[in-house]
This record gives C-alpha cells, sequence and structure tokens, in this order.
C-alpha cells in the first residue's frame, strides 16, 4: 500500500487546508450527491489507499497484447491510475471538470445569488472562469461579480517524460499542500492579472486534489457561503441571531461543515470520473438544480440546511 502523506512525528497541524476523506463522516442517502456507482467507489477508495484500481487492472496485460494507452496516445495506463489523474488530454479529464463545475454551481445559488456556468464575462485577455458569481461581493467602488477557475490536482506525478521512473511517486513528499498552492498560482498567473482592468470582477482559484484536500482560498470562499447562508437562515425563520453569539456560531459550524463535506463528495466523485471514464465513457448525469429568483430562495436554503442536519433555531 502507498501512503499519502510521509510519518512526521513532529509535524506541525496545517490548518490552511480540508484534511483528505473527512467528509466521509458525513454522507447520507438524503439526496442523489450521496449516491454512489460502485466502481467509481472503488477506483475512488483504490486510488486513495494507493492500490490498484480494479478498472484498470482488468485491462489487458498479457505479455503478446500492448497495454491500453491512456487517450492522449502518449503513456500506457498504470494500474494506479496516476497517469490519468493527472493527463488534461484524454476526454475524460474534461467531462469530469464540467460535471464538478455543475455540481458545485448550486452550492453559491442558495443565498439567492445568480450562478453562471456559460457566457462568463472574459478577462482583457479573451480567458474566461468556469462560474461567475454576479454581484456576491462588495467593495467601496460597489459590487463585484466573483469569477472562480476550477482545478483538481493529484498528488503524484504520472505524465512525466523527461523523468518516467518518477511516474507513480508523490510530487511532494514533504509538502503534500504544494500540488495545491502550485496549482493556485498557476490559476493565479493566468487569470488574476487579466481580470485586474475590469473593476467589476474579482478572481479566486478553486483547487480541489484528487484525495479531496481543498486550497486556503476556496476553504475562504465556502466559510463565506457558510456564513451568508447562516444569516439568511436566521433571517428567514424571524430568529434574531447576531453574528458573534453562540446561536449563530454553531449554526454556521454546521453549515460550513455542511459544504465542505459536500464539495469533498463532488471532488471524490470527479477523481473518480477521470479514471473511469478513460475506460468506459461512463459519465454520471448531473444533478439539476431547481432555481429561485433572488428575492426568493429560502425553499433553496431550507433544503441545503436539512442537508447540513441543521435544526431549526428556537429561542433560548
Amino acid at each position: 500500500m502507498r501512503a499519502l502523506e510521509p510519518q512526521e512525528p513532529n509535524a506541525k497541524p496545517r490548518n490552511l487546508t480540508w484534511k483528505p476523506m473527512s467528509w466521509l463522516g458525513h454522507i447520507s442517502p438524503r439526496g442523489p450527491e450521496a449516491a454512489w456507482v460502485l466502481p467509481l467507489w472503488q477506483t475512488f477508495v483504490c486510488t486513495a489507499l494507493g492500490v490498484p484500481v480494479p478498472v484498470l487492472a482488468a485491462l489487458p496485460t498479457q505479455p503478446n497484447l500492448p497495454r491500453v494507452k491512456c487517450g492522449c496516445k502518449q503513456f500506457d495506463l498504470d494500474f494506479y491510475g496516476d497517469h490519468v489523474s493527472t493527463c488534461i488530454a484524454h476526454s475524460g479529464a474534461t467531462k469530469s471538470h464540467d460535471w464538478m463545475v455543475g455540481q458545485l454551481r448550486p452550492l453559491f445559488q442558495t443565498t439567492g445569488h445568480k450562478v453562471k456556468t456559460q457566457g462568463i464575462t472574459q478577462s482583457s485577455g479573451f480567458k474566461r472562469g468556469d462560474l461567475e458569481i454576479i454581484n456576491y461581493l462588495q467593495d467601496a467602488a460597489g459590487k463585484r461579480n466573483l469569477v472562480i477557475d476550477v482545478s483538481i490536482t493529484h498528488d503524484r506525478i504520472g505524465s512525466s517524460k523527461s523523468n518516467p521512473h518518477l511516474n507513480g511517486t508523490l510530487s511532494h513528499p514533504n509538502a503534500p499542500d504544494a500540488p495545491l498552492n502550485q496549482a493556485a498560482q498557476r490559476k493565479v498567473h493566468k487569470y488574476r492579472n487579466a481580470y485586474a482592468n475590469n473593476h467589476t470582477i474579482s478572481f479566486l482559484p478553486a483547487i480541489i486534489s484528487t484525495s479531496t484536500r481543498m486550497h486556503g482560498e476556496f476553504l475562504r470562499l465556502i466559510f463565506l457561503q457558510a456564513h451568508r447562508e447562516t444569516e439568511d437562515y436566521f433571517r428567514f425563520t424571524g430568529v434574531p441571531a447576531h453574528s458573534t453569539t453562540d446561536m449563530f456560531r454553531f449554526r454556521r459550524a454546521a453549515f460550513y461543515s455542511g459544504l465542505k463535506s459536500k464539495v469533498g463528495l463532488i471532488a471524490a466523485k470527479t477523481a473518480a470520473l477521470r479514471v473511469n471514464m478513460n475506460t468506459d465513457g461512463c459519465l454520471l448525469a448531473s444533478h439539476v438544480a431547481s432555481h429561485f429568483p433572488p428575492t426568493s430562495h429560502a425553499p433553496s436554503l431550507l433544503i441545503s440546511s436539512l442537508s447540513h442536519h441543521v435544526r431549526p433555531p428556537c429561542m433560548y
């Protein structure tokens, strides 16, 4: 079994990322997003543990038959899924990414904001992000849209041509957060300066690893969304609660935990889809979210709160 992280007896806790697979304790059969197709579940668990993936191990291995190649036509498929998890040329990479974007969209609609995945505002370099939340931020100059670009990264090397012997090894054995930080830096370099000349747009990278570790900037956005959901929740229920009260903080913690778990589940399925789609083309049907106008998003927020196991507030 290949360990994801080296043992560090004196390691300090890392507070900037959501720990891998923390969402497992929150799985519930309440909605379609919690349902797992067995092959996808097997793929994710095997890649997380570092054992051969069944759908890859079942591919031809006889001496007289060639190894099955990735859709990029440059690498053979390894049994651990490291190449498929790092290759961006095969069709599964794009389709699984688009599926993840579609699943993330309704998570930011519960507070009444319009979230676009099509027709996103172009940057000065004619680039577009994956999600645009309309009027999500506000500063002294007024309201600003938030453009988010989503990316999933892998903890291991899988597509190296110059050093093929490194494929299958940890890319940063002593710094497990490094793949997230590097992916975020690449997105910032690609987009943030390009959007800088648009004074109504802010940019944020949303980076998640195939082991469901999340980058700090994305976690801060999730916390902001949880805070706003909590404010709306108390306003809709008519129970006054200031953000400094224990009642508010406890409910906000529940919303925050629930949102992180939903994102972790989405990331886990996306990681598995990248592998399985390269061999069988299988894709989960995207969950179609209900759309509520910004002035009446109480039903959407209520559904979200129930999925977070948030109990109705009451006066103490």
